[in-house]
């Protein structure tokens, strides 16, 4: 089998094969880059290691805006940040619910796309790292990374080891990007080369303190973000259709316990 014809079969990524797990086009592949960009494009900050030491690009009198050390910091803030979790009801009634809305997230196709959990052989994160592109600071470029385990470092919630040492990371998603449907094709420009109509698999552990939902938050509610996916998606949206308004409402009642939480809090809570 040819190395084109398995990245056909495989789909959703680039043809390198590395994962870009940010943002909505799945373009963007490390924390660092992730937070380079952001500075630049909706604070006005240039990092010297993206434009260069001593420069002023955008002629506001102001040069190295951003020091190296200061995108480290800025990632690692972002890498320490507490994982979301579940929070569960206590009236024994709402948890069935719950538990078999979960069940039924599997039987109309949800998770093959939302993947309940993806496997992190290692919790240690670098910085710099490996991946991140030119532009921003590179494994070379440093004596040393700095490195932490995301197991324990900054606040909880946390997730946990696995006996091998792995993690399993309940993120609810591929990593990949899909055909989203006509309905959710709502943008001019191609970025980084993807079709307006392919998105990156939404992650939902935390998305549902997070509303509005879908990638341009034009639904206000979790039934009508379901009911708005189509293409690679429009199967599992018209068997969620043909379930009971009983069946709806308990995916809906399992994808509202996906919630961020209080800070060190379990991973898991039951509500008061």
């Amino acid at each position: 089998m040819s190395l084109a014809h398995c990245f056909e079969q495989l789909g959703g990524i680039d043809s390198d094969l590395v994962i870009r797990p940010f943002h909505q086009k799945g373009v963007v592949v490390s924390l660092r880059e992730f937070t380079n960009n952001a500075m630049n494009h909706h604070h006005g900050m240039q990092s010297s290691e993206r434009f260069g030491n001593g420069d002023d690009d955008d002629n506001d009198g102001i040069a190295d805006e951003l020091t190296p050390g200061d995108i480290t910091a800025a990632t690692i803030y972002q890498a320490m940040l507490a994982v979301p979790g579940r929070k569960l009801p206590s009236d024994a009634r709402k948890l069935a619910s719950v538990n078999r809305g979960e069940e039924l997230f599997d039987t109309v196709g949800c998770t093959v796309c939302h993947v309940p959990t993806l496997r992190l052989e290692s919790p240690i994160f670098s910085e710099p790292n490996p991946f991140n592109p030119a532009g921003n600071l590179g494994v070379a470029d440093v004596s040393a990374p700095f490195t932490f385990d995301l197991t324990t470092a900054g606040a909880g919630p946390h997730l946990g080891r696995q006996e091998d040492g792995s993690v399993l990371v309940p993120a609810y998603t591929d990593l990949k990007r899909h055909d989203m449907g006509a309905e959710l094709n709502n943008e001019a420009l191609v970025q980084g080369g993807v079709p307006t109509n392919q998105f990156l698999t939404k992650k939902l552990w935390g998305f549902a303190s997070e509303p509005p939902y879908l990638h341009n938050g034009r639904a206000l509610t979790i039934d009508d973000a379901i009911q708005k996916h189509g293409g690679e998606a429009l199967a599992s949206r018209t068997a969620y259709l043909t379930l009971t308004e009983a069946e709806r409402k308990s995916i809906v009642d399992f994808l509202k316990t996906l919630q961020t939480l209080p800070e060190n809090s379990p991973i898991e809570v039951t509500e008061d």
